[in-house]
């Protein structure tokens, strides 16, 4: 009877040391990729460099006609668009990246409906 206690004790200790092992060695192959970059340096630079910005807000204060036909509508239009739909695409800053503004999101989503091109 001692031996076969033994031997029970044995092929436990033994279950539980190759469980252990797997377990590690499972740990040890499963490796997480890290982000270096959460935002593209030219993403991050829309507002100094992108149409909405600049080409966009050029129109609206120098040429109305021009603007008008960039966007397939008039300012007031425009406006009166954004106040309905602004809650429905808004979207909230994170610790990683400023979100996209509800009037530049409805300017681009305007402009690709209108010419089938982004900006």
């Amino acid at each position: 009877m001692a031996s076969s206690d033994t031997d029970d004790d044995l092929l436990i200790t033994g279950t539980l040391l190759a469980g252990a092992i797997v377990n590690e060695h499972c740990r040890k192959r499963v490796k997480t990729r890290k982000r270096s970059v959460w935002t593209r340096e030219w993403i991050a630079q829309r507002e100094k460099h992108g149409a909405y910005h600049n080409l966009l807000q050029e129109l609206h204060a120098t040429d109305q006609a021009s603007y008008r036909n960039f966007l397939r509508m008039d300012e007031e239009s425009f406006t009166f668009l954004l106040n309905r739909v602004s809650p429905l695409i808004a979207r909230q800053d994170t610790v990683m990246r400023r979100a996209v503004k509800p009037e530049e999101r409805l300017a681009v989503t305007l402009r690709y409906l209108a010419t089938g091109k982004l900006p």
